[in-house]
């Protein structure tokens, strides 16, 4: 069994790491997976899951993938099989007998309306008549529509069939169970497997950030299914508030967190199984995060507001960079280049903010307070621009300083933000800055018509990290612990 598992794991392990970004390379990875690992699954799939009696009859829908009826034909060897499928999955059939080495007198298979879940209840009903209604029947509800699944699990309690699925972790960037996970569900009460199958539905929603989604199935699953009350209620209002946060709608966010807080303060004291035990701390700072970034976005437009904004500027960093992060996931670069924009934009208005300028309406009267005179500050910001491609001198200081025109400021400020290893190079430093900014100028978000592709975006990253980095050391922000604080978890 040991060799068995650690040869398991040698081909997963490579199947799982192997390239896919053409449709070659996907067919090759999927050929890897049926010739070399399939088998080996089978073996190890039988012997993690030993089953006793006899199985007279087993009643399947197979779905996208073939591998479930291979795992349930083969562990239960029954000597009668239905597979329903429907005409966009019947090029599989060959897969499931092929691994199965089911005899044509031992099998029956019935094209379905996927949709129809009455047409796929009258099928099994007729085939158990047909069969002679064998006692130890099973139905294997796994593949297949939601519609398919609900009439097998119909027809099955009609016919007192014992209820199975296969189960597995699945791996949603590969669409496949994670090798070696994959068991064999006995299910007494029906109503209680729809309740797991949508808890892992709406588990994996949640990974894979369709928070809103997540929201619906943990909704339902608090109201229909007895016993797991506090835990839906909880995730339910976590997800809420994720999709809330992530949307920017931070009251509404501080509201549902504070809700999925109050649930996990009492089930973690119960037991530490409770599936957010392990986040509690992380979803108290969370919260905290929450209500300074309520201080920041309370449209206000004062000073004394400004002097909060400032003052907590790694908060608004973090959760702009923790957007962009997850934007990056789902391959969004236009709207993640966007938000990472806003972070630069944010590192140029605070340091600015420093010197008494408000980059909204500029007075350059404060900076006498720095000995700095506003004629002679235009003429080294001019001497700058001089050695700045595509920019023209100006007659005046600006009232309201976009992103460049601030770096520009902050370099005649000769401020740390933009100060160079060897002084009189900061010019250089601007050139650089401004290739960058210009791809995000010229995406589809912006002021242009193009895509922003992954070496664009990876680019513009880079330098908003680096100007990250140094605003986070110059003002001593724990930018670490922020982005920590606003990354969400995981279940």
């Amino acid at each position: 069994m040991i060799e068995l598992e650690s040869k398991l794991n040698e081909l997963s392990l490579k199947w799982q790491n192997m390239d896919r970004s053409n449709e070659i390379q996907r067919k090759a990875a999927e050929e890897y997976y049926k010739t070399e690992l399939m088998p080996v699954l089978i073996e190890y799939f039988l012997q993690v899951n030993k089953t006793e009696g006899k199985c007279d009859a087993l009643i399947l829908t197979l779905g996208t993938s073939y591998e479930p009826l291979v795992f349930s034909i083969s562990a239960l060897k029954p000597e009668k099989v239905l597979i329903l499928h429907t005409a966009e999955t019947a090029h599989l059939l060959d897969d499931v007998i092929e691994f199965t080495k089911l005899k044509p007198s031992r099998y029956t298979v019935s094209q379905i309306d996927a949709e129809n879940p009455l047409v796929l209840y009258q099928e099994i009903k007729n085939i158990y008549e047909k069969w002679g209604r064998p006692k130890n029947i099973y139905v294997d509800f796994t593949g297949g529509t939601k519609s398919m699944a609900a009439g097998c699990a119909m027809a099955g309690a009609a016919i007192n069939a014992k209820l199975i699925y296969v189960g597995g972790e699945y791996i949603v960037t590969l669409r496949k169970p994670k090798p070696g996970s994959e068991r064999l569900y006995f299910i007494d009460d029906p109503y209680t497997v729809f309740g797991d199958l949508k808890r892992e539905q709406a588990i994996s929603l949640f990974n894979s950030m369709d928070y809103i989604s997540a929201y619906r199935l943990f909704d339902e699953l608090e109201q229909k299914v007895p016993g797991f009350v506090k835990e839906y209620s909880a995730l339910k209002f976590l997800s809420r508030a994720y999709d809330s946060w992530d949307s920017l709608n931070i009251n509404d966010a501080v509201k549902n967190l504070s809700k999925c807080i109050e649930i996990t303060a009492i089930e973690a004291k119960i037991s530490k199984n409770f599936i957010l035990s392990k986040h509690k701390e992380k979803l108290d700072r969370q919260l905290e995060a929450l209500k300074v970034l309520q201080l920041i976005h309370n449209n206000d437009d004062t000073y004394e507001h400004k002097k909060t904004i400032f003052g907590n500027i790694g908060y608004l960093i973090a959760n702009l960079y923790q957007n962009a992060v997850r934007r990056e996931k789902q391959e969004k670069y236009e709207m993640a280049s966007l938000l990472l924009y806003r972070i630069l934009e944010t590192v140029e208005q605070k340091r600015l903010w420093n010197y008494g300028i408000d980059t909204s309406n500029a007075d350059y009267s404060v900076l006498s307070k720095f000995s700095i005179d506003p004629d002679t500050l235009l003429e080294k910001v001019n001497n700058i621009i001089d050695n700045i491609r595509g920019f023209n001198r100006l007659s005046k200081l600006d009232g309201k300083i976009s992103l460049l025109a601030g770096f520009i400021l902050l370099a005649a400020f000769e401020d740390d933000i933009i100060k160079t290893e060897v002084p009189g190079k900061e010019a250089g430093e601007l050139n650089r800055l401004r290739s960058k900014v210009e791809a995000r100028n010229r995406s589809i978000f912006a002021h242009g018509y193009e895509f922003i592709d992954t070496k664009k975006y990876n680019d513009f990253k880079v330098v908003v990290d680096e100007y990250v980095n140094k605003l986070s050391l110059l003002e001593g922000i724990n930018i670490e612990e922020l982005f920590d604080t606003c990354k969400f978890i995981m279940l």
